[in-house]
């Protein structure tokens, strides 16, 4: 009897995710020498690991190759060349990977600013509601969810593998802007400004949908999600994230979020790829439209 339950123990334990013996933790690499997100996402993972560790050594981590999201979702359920990232969310995305729920700037992401070029300015200052911006073209990364989520608003979005192509592809003019997260566009052209100095942020225009980035691990990797998860809610609990979010170079200058208020017309479209028990209105994990925008300035649409 003992020798059977050794080797139900024995099998039952080889079946299940080897990750507390794990010192090393794959990653993508950067998406260029440009990539200001990196180091934000990456330090936010190791605090977490950190936080959640319980004890256990943290593991290092590794970055293996380039690779889009549409790669980068593949090769995750593969478990060879990466085992944990940061993505735009999805219903299709979290039916094929496991997601940590916890959106990793509580919900900014989903605040678009656009990079425009200067001389598009006068353009964009005569856009008042969803009917005006569905007369230009943005440019969105291939495999990105946004692309699904503008199409569904009736935008007409150009969709480019490569991050600094898409850049580039605004540049000549392909496309008349880039949306990006409220916090990633300053920062991103800033490292740019050289190479496209007719480019700039445009302030006076924000669109919004519920949306967040995760992260995401294999569909059966539990072990690391937990404790990935366990981690950041002890930031949460702790005020960690939060005053990570505060003092990062990515998103420090977002804060604080009053400023923002009265300082540009919002378009407000609705996310149909974004899993319905997503709760967006939960004060713990998301930052609200009211925290920064004045309710009469949101224009909605799609709802």
């Amino acid at each position: 009897m003992k020798a059977n339950i050794a080797i139900f123990l024995c099998m039952l334990f080889s079946a299940l995710p080897v990750f507390a013996d794990l010192n090393v933790l794959k990653i993508p690499r950067p998406q260029s020498e440009f990539d200001v997100l990196q180091d934000y996402y990456t330090g936010l993972l190791r605090e977490a690991l950190i936080k959640g560790a319980d004890g256990r050594e943290v593991p290092q981590l590794r970055e293996t190759a380039l690779m889009e999201q549409g790669r980068a979702a593949y090769e995750l359920n593969r478990g060879k060349l990466v085992d944990v990232f940061w993505m735009g969310t999805s219903i299709l995305r979290e039916q094929q990977l496991r997601a940590i729920r916890i959106p990793l700037a509580r919900g900014l992401i989903g605040y678009r600013r656009f990079i425009i070029r200067a001389d598009r300015r006068i353009d964009f200052d005569a856009i008042s509601d969803l009917e005006g911006l569905k007369k230009q073209v943005a440019c969105q990364g291939l495999d990105w969810p946004d692309v699904d989520i503008l199409r569904a608003a009736e935008l007409t979005v150009i969709a480019s593998p490569g991050f600094e192509s898409l850049y580039q592809q605004l540049a000549a003019g392909r496309c008349d802007y880039f949306p990006r997260g409220y916090y990633e566009a300053r920062a991103e052209l800033e490292k740019r400004s050289l190479i496209y100095p007719q480019l700039e942020v445009y302030n006076s225009l924000v669109l919004h949908y519920p949306f967040a980035i995760y992260f995401f691990v294999k569909k059966d990797n539990e072990l690391l999600a937990q404790w990935i998860e366990r981690g950041l809610e002890k930031m949460i609990d702790d005020g960690t994230l939060l005053a990570y979010m505060k003092n990062h170079s990515l998103t420090s200058d977002v804060f604080p979020l009053e400023k923002i208020k009265n300082s540009a017309r919002t378009i407000h479209i609705s996310n149909p790829y974004l899993p319905a028990d997503t709760d967006y209105l939960d004060p713990r994990y998301w930052f609200k439209p009211e925290d920064f925008i004045a309710p009469f300035e949101i224009s909605s649409s799609n709802e």
